[in-house]
């Protein structure tokens, strides 16, 4: 588990392997070539991690696809991965509680110091979200641009993101840490 500083406060992470382990591979074959039974299975791996909780239950949320990439792609990895690791710990999930409200080139595509300003604005939360205790969950966490920024439409829309859930994490020290 790592934290997250999201204005001013630190937000647990749980993710189950550094980003270049055995997942890895097939965090790609279900986010680019659409083998779903994949997310699953990498939705159940992240679901036999010990809860990232204590206290009341959290509603879970996936990281939302802009609709452009979404018609695209025609699915979107994270809420499969999100739906299983929910079911696994016995939490209800909200998908369309968080909406990405525009198209962004790839996070994986920008340097460091671009992705925070790649996705600015980019999310909104439902009016729902108020007063609920939430985890993100997502496939990959690089620099942590796109919770940050999911956490921020959360906290605007009055609701309290108690951490998130990823399958892998770019380490400190991890080759890949540019992504």
């Amino acid at each position: 588990m790592s934290t997250l500083g999201v204005a001013g406060s630190r937000i647990p992470i749980l993710w189950r392997e550094i980003y270049g382990g055995p997942l890895t591979e097939l965090i790609y074959q279900s986010k680019y070539h659409g083998v779903w039974p994949i997310a699953m299975l990498l939705g159940q791996q992240l679901g036999a991690l010990p809860r990232p909780w204590m206290g009341p239950a959290p509603v879970a949320i996936p990281i939302p696809l802009s609709g452009k990439r979404l018609a695209r792609r025609g699915y979107n990895q994270s809420s499969i991965i999100a739906r299983m690791a929910a079911q696994c710990w016995g939490i209800s999930m909200r998908e369309r509680w968080l909406e990405k409200t525009r198209n962004t080139p790839r996070q994986a595509t920008l340097d460091r110091a671009h992705r925070r300003e790649n996705l600015s604005g980019s999310f909104r939360a439902h009016q729902a979200v108020a007063h609920q205790r939430v985890i993100l969950l997502d496939d990959i966490m690089t620099s942590g641009s796109t919770l940050r920024e999911a956490i921020r439409a959360i906290h605007h829309s009055g609701g309290q993101v108690i951490g998130a859930a990823v399958i892998a994490r770019v380490g400190a020290d991890s080759p890949n840490k540019g992504l």
